[in-house]
């Protein structure tokens, strides 16, 4: 077998892994966020966010490594998928940097401020989390192409599929954030993780349901 036979192959386990790690690492640090605004007060969304704090920056990487790896392996890919998602894309991007400047600057806000900074937090890992499911589902989907050239409009990713994959995923997020509190918390805090949890794995069965049973979508 040569060379061009197996790489692929090979680039394609490298960004799958990557992609993979980033749901599994930086998953749980978006629930946080979705999560954040149930917290019953600022101590308790505090706790939360320290649970995360001393690794969430570095999750970020496996994201990197995934889109670096498609546009070093599979440029022509990496051009048909930007062209077509880069609404969604340009709005996760955006919504990552600003949780990520949130989730720094509200350890040193006081009053309002850090209230304000606490919902940017959540409203940033919602938006970031729901752009990701979108980019999912129409992925999934497929979009408009034509001897490999994107022929569809700035639009053409936005579907009722592509919508319910993008809060499925927020619920399955979600749920990674409550098992993550159950795991690194006691006490209130982690009696709230356990009572969040139930429903919320009761969504994501009846989203996975939904997309199983073949809906008109």
């Amino acid at each position: 077998m040569s060379v061009d036979e197996w790489l692929p192959g090979v680039w394609f386990g490298v960004i799958g892994f990557g992609v993979l790690m980033y749901v599994l690492l930086d998953g749980f640090v978006l629930g946080l966020g979705i999560l954040a605004p149930f917290a019953e007060n600022g101590a308790q969304l505090d706790h939360m966010m320290n649970t995360a704090a001393p690794i969430w920056d570095g999750n970020e990487t496996w994201l990197v490594l995934g889109g670096a790896g498609l546009m070093a392996a599979f440029p022509k890919a990496y051009g048909l998928v930007l062209s077509a998602l880069y609404l969604p894309v340009l709005a996760m991007l955006l919504a990552l940097i600003f949780r990520g400047v949130a989730f720094e600057f509200r350890f040193k806000g006081q009053g309002f401020a850090r209230r304000a900074w606490g919902a940017a937090f959540s409203v940033g890992s919602i938006v970031a989390a729901f752009c990701q499911g979108v980019i999912l589902g129409a992925l999934v989907q497929g979009l408009p192409l034509q001897a490999g050239r994107y022929m569809g409009g700035a639009f053409a990713w936005f579907s009722p599929f592509a919508m319910l994959t993008g809060a499925a995923l927020v619920f399955g997020y979600a749920l990674l954030g409550a098992g993550w509190l159950i795991l690194k918390t006691e006490g209130r805090l982690h009696k709230l993780a356990r009572a969040m949890a139930r429903p919320l794995v009761l969504a994501v069965l009846v989203f996975m349901a939904l997309v199983s049973v073949g809906l008109p979508f």
